[in-house]
């Protein structure tokens, strides 16, 4: 009959029937990525294939130092331990107890812990050392359900972190990319900035002698100031983007200050991946881990329905003591008699006035918000997904355009200095088409850096291989 007894709340817990049943929600998904191919890959270091070292370094540097993943992390174990109470709390509890009691107590009979002690008339001491076993019965699943929904929660701040770590990595190929691609701009100015200042020399030559008029020396004066105030906003920029990178990998304050961000392979250089969809449409919710997030919420939010709803029924606690009883002080530690007691307690509510019905309505509220944000969160990869699929073709059709302006700017500048060599043409024209090549490839500049980072945008929307598996960790 003991054994019956005690294996009655193993078998009645653990069960979190008060929960609805969890369903994913319903959403339409299309059949394909609008005739572009799906392709099976698990790239989980997509920026390699770039063929930047430094990118590959500085993604590594994040990887281990980054703030924003060390939050991650530290939310990822606030998790685990949240869970591993609401899993002890469905286990019994042992504790010990004692006490002592020192007096004189009257001549006669003493009862407790269960037995009758008979003590003579003078002064002595009652003392009880035991252990003592609590268990609440967990008839409705009150403790189940929260079990499961921090185990939810687990799996929740796992793909947290993963969402997290994609999101880093994006951030560190797209500022590392501006960063080049503000060098280079930077290369360019300082080399528009003597050719302007060449021209207006030989404009301001010319003038001086009455072969132009003001209006023209006025014009390329301006050009000239306009380049020269270009600059040092664009040298702004590069040593901003190069200290936002040194934050976002991680670098120590002495390091932002005194030391920069390495340099790698120049912009026209790195390799343009043109990544297709990993996944097809129906998967893609099973890929992005900022979804597999919100439905571990939503999981979660189910089994706080459960617990909440608990609170309608009665709660039952086991309590067994057992233990050695002493009536002589002289003999404190040799145990006179043993005890042993077991007993239950419930408690019932009658009346809360609304309180355990306001809690069941803010869980299915709760539920219903996150219903809301679950459903957001796939309109949202959607959506990315498909303005990365046009951004990519629309930047290679422009990073092709102004490749091939700037290679006709090329080639004119070479006519150019061709004719000056044989006297057809002037210093003046020479340098006018340089002023042209230079414009041409602040443009290609431009269109290489849209493009590199279309093609980062799509590895992100897609997962950048990251794949929503159940949980296998030890928690």
């Amino acid at each position: 009959m003991r054994k019956i007894l005690f294996l009655i709340p193993l078998i009645l817990g653990g069960c979190s029937w008060l929960a609805p049943d969890y369903k994913r929600p319903v959403v339409a998904l299309p059949a394909t990525w609008n005739g572009v191919q799906a392709v099976t890959r698990d790239d989980h270091t997509w920026w390699r294939r770039y063929g930047d070292p430094v990118l590959d370094h500085l993604e590594e540097d994040a990887a281990q130092h980054n703030d924003d993943l060390a939050l991650a992390k530290s939310s990822l174990s606030q998790a685990q331990a949240q869970y591993s109470y609401a899993f002890a709390n469905q286990l019994p509890s042992l504790s010990v107890v004692g006490n002592d009691a020192y007096g004189k107590f009257a001549n006669g009979n003493l009862h407790a812990a269960g037995q009758s002690f008979r003590f003579p008339n003078k002064t002595s001491n009652f003392g009880f050392v035991g252990g003592m076993l609590n268990y609440e019965l967990d008839l409705w699943g009150k403790n189940a359900s929260l079990s499961d929904a921090a185990k939810a929660g687990v799996q929740g701040a796992v793909y947290a972190q993963d969402a997290a770590r994609l999101s880093v990595a994006a951030a560190v190929a797209k500022l590392y990319f501006s960063l080049r691609a503000l060098d280079r701009n930077v290369a360019i100015l300082k080399e528009s900035v003597q050719t302007q200042d060449d021209i207006l020399r030989l404009v301001q030559h010319q003038y001086d002698v009455g072969a132009v008029d003001a209006l023209l020396l006025q014009d390329a004066t301006e050009r000239r100031d306009a380049v020269h105030a270009a600059l040092p906003d664009m040298e702004d920029q590069r040593n901003n983007a190069e200290s936002a990178l040194a934050v976002l990998v991680g670098r120590s304050p002495q390091d932002i200050v005194q030391a920069g961000i390495s340099r790698g392979r120049d912009l026209q250089e790195l390799n343009v991946p043109e990544p297709a969809p990993s996944v097809l449409p129906s998967e893609l919710l099973e890929r992005r881990p900022d979804i597999a997030m919100h439905e571990q919420m939503l999981i979660a939010s189910n089994f706080n329905i459960g617990y909440a709803r608990a609170a309608y029924f009665p709660s039952i606690s086991l309590a067994s003591l057992a233990g050695v009883n002493n009536i002589d002080i002289d003999n404190l530690y040799r145990a006179t008699s043993r005890s042993w007691t077991l007993g239950a307690a419930m408690a019932a509510p009658v009346l809360d006035f609304g309180r355990t019905q306001s809690g069941v309505k803010l869980a299915k509220a709760n539920r219903n918000q996150q219903v809301v944000l679950y459903q957001q969160s796939v309109r949202t990869a959607f959506r990315e997904v498909r303005d990365a699929l046009l951004a990519q073709n629309t930047a290679a059709e422009r990073d092709a355009d102004n490749g091939a302006r700037d290679g006709a700017a090329q080639q004119k500048l070479h006519l150019m200095t061709l004719r000056l060599e044989h006297g057809y043409a002037s210093q003046i024209d020479v340098l006018a088409a340089q002023s042209t090549v230079q414009v041409a490839e602040l443009s290609q500049v431009q269109a290489r850096l849209q493009r590199l980072d279309a093609s980062v945008d799509l590895y992100r929307a897609t997962g950048g291989g990251f794949t929503a598996l159940p949980l296998k960790k030890k928690i």
